[in-house]
């Protein structure tokens, strides 16, 4: 199962299905090691086991870690260059407003479909994991008309110049949002990931406890605790899909001001 398939479900379904499947898997490798390992060999290894499931734990516990920052780290910067669009957005809006001329009209009517393209239309083709087009009809539209106005004041000119650099830093803004949606996970560390959790849950079935159940119940808690954190890194990684997702509330927010 892909880490998409499973961003698109709902969060709750997704960690049922993911804890219990480690569950499963780490019950039934201590019932397999029963079998197959005498309990009085295990018990014999004991000391060295420990001593190896110590530093297995700690490497895949850092990878955990390193993998989850980097996952939370992504989802910031994905809300952090939506509220910087939407700002940019609303100040493009304003400075238009401050301008005189035929074509004024048509730049605001320009941001405001910009605006409503990305909350209405662009942010259901992301919350599928669909892909977005970089160029923006409307935002090509209002660029191309605000490089060729010829202010004839001063006071013009100098909201022009800032218009010119507002609109370079929103498509910017709008080419990192876009990036954002676009670079998950390598799928390199989801293999790395899966993998060293199922050795580290299965090499503790080497360690020879007394009691089957309660090897059994430390085995489910230590894949329970690795699952969830999966869990975590699944939602984070994908900043647009699922439930924990960047919401569209910036531009619906600079919609509601260009309306009123």
């Amino acid at each position: 199962m892909r880490p998409d398939m499973i961003a698109s479900q709902p969060i709750w379904l997704a960690g049922m299905l993911m804890v219990s499947l480690a569950i499963l898997g780490a019950i039934s490798a201590e019932l397999v090691a029963r079998r197959l390992i005498p309990q009085h060999v295990r018990q014999e290894h004991n000391d060295v086991a420990s001593a190896i499931f110590t530093v297995i734990g700690t490497t895949y516990a850092v990878l955990l870690a390193f993998v989850a920052m980097l996952a939370f780290d992504g989802f910031n910067k994905a809300q952090a260059v939506t509220d910087l669009e939407a700002s940019l957005a609303q100040n493009v809006y304003q400075l238009v407003s401050g301008l005189n001329g035929p074509e004024m009209e048509s730049m605001r009517n320009d941001i405001s479909a910009y605006a409503h393209a990305v909350a209405t239309a662009e942010w259901p083709v992301q919350a599928r994991g669909g892909t977005v087009e970089e160029e923006q009809p409307s935002l090509v539209s209002l660029t191309q008309t605000a490089l060729h106005l010829r202010p004839d004041n001063i006071a013009d000119g100098n909201l022009h110049a800032l218009l010119l650099a507002d609109l370079t830093r929103l498509a910017n803004a709008r080419r990192e949002r876009l990036l954002a949606g676009r670079t998950p996970i390598p799928g390199i560390l989801w293999f790395v990931l899966v993998t060293g959790g199922g050795i580290t849950v299965a090499f503790g079935s080497f360690l020879g406890a007394p009691s089957l159940r309660m090897h059994m119940a430390m085995s489910a808690l230590l894949a329970t605790s690795g699952a969830l954190v999966l869990l975590v890194i699944v939602a984070l990684s994908n900043p647009f899909r699922g439930d924990i997702r960047v919401s569209a509330e910036p531009f619906e927010r600079v919609l509601a001001h260009m309306g009123s």
